[in-house]
């Protein structure tokens, strides 16, 4: 895919280049422009010829707005094409692993969540930023929803059914994503908007003499102009002013709350309309992309309309404006009521609007990781009561040409593989490989694998246990800590989905026959819980002791001992680890492993 993209970023480099030019030229232009309009108006002037003076410079005016407008509309193709390279040059990027954007999705971390930290979610090396192309706050934390909680199944095969259709939109994919990051607020939360759009109706605009008092500048217009053509006393502006002042000054407070609520989105609106309008734009054939559509169809008219509004009723913080204008219009009186009829009709929507809005940018991000990786595939979501089977199975944050893949088959509720191992021989990164790409799968992405079927369930991992000093813990308890967080998971009868565990090197931190003892023991009340899954230990023992049962599988990673050091090749085997390294570490580090 690296040619494919190098190839669309330097077509559009090419375009900014010609914009660029363009735009150089049309500033030429308007400069020669202005100075010889200037001149011809200086002749027509002299001349003495006030309605030709007048014409010229109405007719001026409106030639050099429209030579704004189009040397604007020039510098945005510029600039449009330049985001466009920038992202095909952050995809080539993406796929050596060097990720440019600086979101790391960190900020959308659950607290104690069952297998973010472990499986590296967020972070600068994540599954998170692998994915991520959203831009909007929405579209963020969307995308981080999907990763750290399954689809039910009818979900995912809606969100594959649209992958599969969006890979062929690349250009329109492309094209929302470069919207969005034109006006970086998009990226802001949207809380306040939301607040501001769902709070209740105000008490004071539902006084009538209020809402009359709109109606009042169709009689102080005339009434002030009378004034000035000396048909009225000037006295009565005065008195028009000071009461126009008295009313506004009711609703200052109301105002000064609703910029403050409005006003860091007020840029994202225009972004909004636009991503909204990009949308609405574009010919769906999946069921499911047509109903997030049909969600989104009235949003950028609505959207556009709130963002005039808003735009309009922030003229008041203009000085000039608000004396020459504002106070005679009761300008702020007018606005704030046609913001509270806004809110009366669209305020239910407007949540629903920016969450589709966001889905659509998460489905682009799932959509864009399976076009760029068209090795992957589609996984069959299966509805058996529990399988994970897998063939090739990769781990997604490792370098194609690093990858080793392994095949995986776990059935049936009640059931432990047992890993054992040598030191770095490939277990954790097994375990890792197996729960990512089922995360991936039940979130409706694709895996890295050459087939793959699992059914709905919740991962549950534990594997950096650590340490703290500030909550006074052992890294020996907090993994039991978290186990105990697994047992009462697992006891709560309400749980909807069947559990797959990951535990890594379990019970570590003790000795090893309370290790041994533990683990059988958790292995045995596992086998009668809601759940299947994998352990991994060094305890050969625990392997040797359920080699007999029906609910235990022995597996295992080795390595071999060469005259040039130690050689992995990180294959998963079938039986008990047979050889291990911890000496040949040890020795290569400089501890002489004589025999005592």
């Amino acid at each position: 895919m690296k040619p494919i993209f190098a190839q669309r970023q330097q077509a559009f480099e090419e375009q900014a280049a010609f914009f660029q030019q363009k735009y150089n030229q049309w500033a030429m232009v308007r400069a020669v422009f202005f100075v010889s309009y200037a001149t011809l108006l200086y002749w027509i002037y002299a001349w003495g010829n006030p309605w030709a003076t007048v014409m010229l410079i109405l007719g001026g005016i409106a030639v050099f707005l429209w030579m704004i407008t189009k040397h604007l509309q020039l510098k945005q193709q510029k600039q449009r094409n330049t985001i466009l390279a920038q992202l095909n040059w952050d995809e080539q990027q993406r796929l050596e692993g060097i990720f440019t954007r600086p979101e790391t999705g960190e900020n959308f971390l659950q607290n104690a969540h069952f297998y973010a930290a472990d499986l590296d979610l967020f972070g600068k090396q994540s599954l998170f930023r692998l994915l991520n192309r959203t831009h909007t706050y929405q579209g963020a934390a969307i995308l981080a929803d999907w990763l750290q909680a399954p689809a039910q199944a009818t979900t995912i095969v809606n969100r594959q059914a649209a992958i599969t259709e969006m890979k062929n939109y690349l250009d329109w994919r492309q094209l929302l994503e470069a919207t969005a990051i034109e006006i970086p607020s998009v990226a802001e939360p949207t809380d306040t908007l939301l607040a501001w759009a769902t709070q209740p109706s105000l008490a004071l605009l539902s006084k009538k003499w209020l809402l009359q008092a709109r109606f009042l500048p169709w009689v102080s217009i005339p009434v002030v102009l009378a004034s000035i053509v000396g048909l009225l006393p000037m006295a009565v502006i005065v008195v028009v002013m000071a009461f126009h002042g008295w009313l506004l000054k009711q609703i200052s407070g109301i105002i000064s709350s609703y910029l403050l609520q409005t006003d860091q989105v007020v840029g994202a609106l225009q972004a909004y309309n636009v991503l909204c309008k990009t949308i609405e734009q574009q010919h769906f054939q999946s069921p499911y992309l047509q109903k997030l559509q049909a969600t989104i169809a009235p949003a950028s008219t609505h959207i556009a309309a709130l963002e005039q509004l808003l735009a309009r009723i922030n003229n008041r913080q203009n000085p000039i404006f608000q004396l020459s204008v504002g106070l005679l219009t009761l300008w702020d009186l007018q606005y704030i009521l046609k913001l509270e009829q806004w809110r009366q009709q669209h305020a239910q929507a407007l949540p629903l609007w920016l969450e589709t809005l966001g889905t659509f940018e998460a489905l682009n991000s799932l959509t864009g990781h399976a076009f760029a990786q068209p090795n992957t595939i589609f996984p069959s979501i299966s509805s058996e009561a529990f399988v994970v089977e897998a063939k090739a199975l990769g781990h997604p944050l490792i370098k194609a040409h690093k990858r080793i893949h392994n095949d995986v088959t776990l059935k049936g509720l009640g059931n432990t593989i047992v890993i054992t191992g040598s030191n770095m021989s490939g277990k954790s990164t097994f375990q890792r490989t197996v729960a990512t790409n089922v995360v991936l799968a039940l979130m409706g992405s694709v895996v890295h694998a050459q087939s793959f079927i699992c059914s709905p369930m919740q991962v549950f991992t534990s594997m950096r246990t650590q340490d703290s000093l500030a909550e006074d813990t052992s890294s020996f308890y907090a993994e039991l800590k978290r186990l105990a967080q697994l047992i009462r998971w697992l006891e709560d009868t309400q749980q909807p989905l069947p559990t797959l565990y990951f535990l890594d090197e379990i019970l570590k931190g003790t000795n090893s026959k309370d290790r041994h003892d533990g683990a059988k023991a958790l292995l045995l009340q596992l086998h009668t819980c809601y759940a299947s899954g994998f352990i991994s230990t060094h305890d050969v023992a625990l392997g040797e002791e359920f080699e007999q049962s029906d609910f235990v599988e022995n597996y295992s990673f080795s390595s071999e001992v060469t005259p040039t050091g130690l050689l992995f090749d990180y294959t998963l085997r079938k039986g008990i680890c047979q050889s291990f390294n911890a000496s040949a570490l040890m020795q290569q580090i400089g501890i002489r492993m004589e025999k005592i």
